[in-house]
């Protein structure tokens, strides 16, 4: 059991409770009082005499109205356009360089000089077909990857960065994976690469380095073939978890896992080719996990070079219908399910898992706009050390919400778009603390698109994805990895 799941269970705690209320707290148990009731706010000291966390979140006031940018945020926000589809972000960059299409998982990483990137993957669909024009899967398994390479550099897929200063300002825009096709998600390493994957039926896995001529990426194996969403690392216990997001009748949970022989030394690359890939099993049952911690088992997956829905029902797993975001902190992982809208936690040495928000868990009567409306389409999620969770919606309201321990939403932002034709991607936080990066996948702020492309037409898949910087009024805790080459 995770040690603080032993110290809430010692003072008699509901495990439950607790777990809602690691949302707010995970990173601060050595300073803060991470055992107050849940739904508290206050910032004065506890009756053990240690300081009571309180997130900054909460006291952020509804959203105004549009924008230049045609965002609604928080009163004391600002924000900047930093990159359209086919435009080049740093003009005086040389060779030109032009911001790819479709938008999607991101990530930021510090530099050796005081700035930092932030990565941006291409979810571009080139030429993969909907699964009914392809049932057999030959189709995206050939032509899509091999033609992607062949295809303009902003229009095949990868993924891409932009580069700031110390002074926030930014400097330099490039590539940094391309050959690829519809990469969805992905994840920061520990040893400063980035980890990410293809959405389709038989995607495969990719490591890149952020840097500007930090080599070339390459294939992980070891992931499997299927719809990569999301990656988390956990260094400590050697493994490295992952989504899929193709079918909800197939969707399931991933983790590799290596042994102390193939990762040695925790912040550092393991052997790639000794990952062993297992698929997570709820023997009782996905509604007990509704219910409350159910224990979980992990169960090595079909990796013979097939994709994996096809060996759904050789090997017992249990199916999490579009599950998009993962995240690792403080010896659990968070992940989220867009078939349900929930957000899971799995305790990873107590091994059990158990859903700590679903929509009928939002808390009523909060002033904020839309916030009687639960998380809708439930995607790409990213945390701060103390446990605030930002969630970004796949559609829903075009909204990004922050999820407090008492399960109230707090709209953070919302982009313009008609939410059945673009989503909200990309969220990740500076390594700064104070700015947010996120992406409107095929939207652009109103008045930008001529009056027939505007939102509630029917806008072509690759007209307008826009990533943009949030900047806010205050400062929260992150530990984001350096940059390195991939070596």
């Amino acid at each position: 059991m995770n040690p603080l799941l032993k110290e809430a269970e010692r003072k008699g705690w509901s495990r439950r409770l607790f777990l809602r209320n690691l949302l707010f707290s995970a990173g601060s148990v050595a300073t803060a009082s991470w055992l107050t009731a849940c739904g508290g706010s206050s910032s004065s000291s506890s009756s053990n005499g240690s300081a009571t966390f309180s997130s900054k979140f909460r006291n952020i006031g509804p959203l105004q109205e549009p924008n230049d940018d045609g965002i609604r945020l928080p009163l004391g926000f600002t924000s900047r356009q930093l990159a359209v589809f086919g435009e080049p972000p740093v003009p005086s960059v040389d060779p030109l360089f032009f911001w790819h299409s479709d938008p999607d998982g991101g990530g930021t990483f510090r530099t050796d000089d005081g700035g930092w990137i932030y990565v941006s993957n291409s979810e571009a669909r080139d030429l993969t077909t909907i699964r009914d024009q392809d049932p057999t899967g030959e189709f995206r398994r050939n032509l899509d990857r091999d033609t992607a390479a062949f295809l303009p550099p902003f229009f095949g897929g990868g993924v891409s960065a932009l580069r700031f200063d110390a002074a926030g300002n930014l400097v330099d825009a490039y590539p940094c994976q391309r050959g690829t096709t519809t990469n969805c998600s992905g994840g920061a390493t520990p040893w400063g690469t980035w980890i990410n994957g293809e959405e389709i039926w038989d995607g495969k896995m990719f490591e890149c380095s952020p840097l500007r001529d930090g080599g070339e990426a390459v294939e992980l194996p070891c992931f499997g073939r299927k719809a990569h969403e999301m990656v988390a690392v956990d260094a400590e216990r050697r493994a490295i978890y992952h989504t899929e997001d193709i079918d909800s009748e197939t969707d399931r949970f991933y983790r590799t896992a290596w042994t102390s022989s193939s990762w040695p030394v925790a912040n550092e690359r393991p052997d790639m080719a000794a990952g062993k890939l297992q698929v997570l099993y709820v023997p009782a049952g996905i509604d007990a996990a509704r219910a409350g911690p159910t224990p979980i088992v992990w169960n090595d997956a079909i990796d013979d070079g097939r994709a994996q829905p096809a060996t759904v029902g050789e090997v017992d797993a249990t199916i999490f219908g579009g599950n998009e975001g993962v995240w690792y902190l403080n010896g659990f992982i968070f992940f989220s399910t867009k078939s349900d809208d929930n957000i899971w936690a799995i305790d990873i040495d107590g091994e059990t898992i158990e859903s700590i928000y679903a929509p009928r868990d939002d808390v009523a009567g909060s002033p904020f706009d839309n916030a009687e409306e639960p998380l809708t389409g439930v995607d790409n999620i990213a945390m701060t050390l103390d446990g605030e969770m930002l969630v970004v919606e796949d559609g829903g309201f075009m909204r990004c919400m922050v999820l407090l321990p008492d399960r109230t939403t707090i709209p953070l932002l919302q982009l313009p778009g008609n939410p059945s034709l673009t989503e909200v991607t990309g969220i990740a936080i500076a390594p700064t603390g104070d700015r947010l990066y996120v992406s409107g996948q095929r939207s652009r702020p109103l008045g930008l698109l001529p009056p027939e492309l505007e939102p509630g037409s029917p806008i072509p898949t690759r007209v307008a994805g826009v990533t943009y910087e949030i900047q806010m009024p205050f400062k929260v805790r992150v530990d984001r990895p350096l940059a390195k080459a991939l070596s």
